[in-house]
């Protein structure tokens, strides 16, 4: 739960800091990745039941297939570099799904570390990418 936690405040203060300091990717990219967390936690809270990786958690394989088309198309659009690595990391999690329907016998450990720890890196790629562009920002205006 404290990682659940710590995940859900890292996000928020990445949104805040997108919007507060970030271009249009900057937000885009921020506010999908709030998006999907907070479709997930709906998601878990109406049903009742989180991931435990001993099966196949479908709505997470549509949710990260979506997350990653939408992240993707803003990185293509995008005059930076960290969007086509925000989307790389999201096409991981998509492709760990897609090694846990080829291979059942992946550990359920294995299978939720290649599954969320993408999305931990996602938030610091986002946060990185906003920070660059406040920094880019501030010194174009000093000139």
């Amino acid at each position: 739960m404290a990682r659940f936690l710590l995940q859900v405040a890292l996000v928020i203060l990445v949104v805040l800091f997108a919007l507060r300091k970030g271009g249009k990717p900057e937000r885009q990219i921020a506010l999908i990745l709030f998006g999907m967390l907070a479709a997930n936690t709906l998601y878990g809270l109406i049903v009742g039941w989180w991931s435990d990786y001993d099966q196949i958690p479908w709505y997470r394989v549509v949710l990260d297939c979506i997350g990653f088309g939408l992240i993707l198309t803003v990185a293509l659009r995008a005059d930076r570099w960290w969007p086509l690595w925000v989307s790389g990391v999201q096409l991981l999690s998509v492709l760990a799904h897609l090694l846990r329907a080829i291979d059942a016998d992946l550990h359920p450990l294995v299978y939720a570390i290649m599954d969320r720890w993408p999305y931990w890196m996602a938030i610091g790629l986002t946060a990185l990418g906003t920070y660059l562009h406040a920094s880019r920002a501030k010194t174009a205006s000093s000139d």
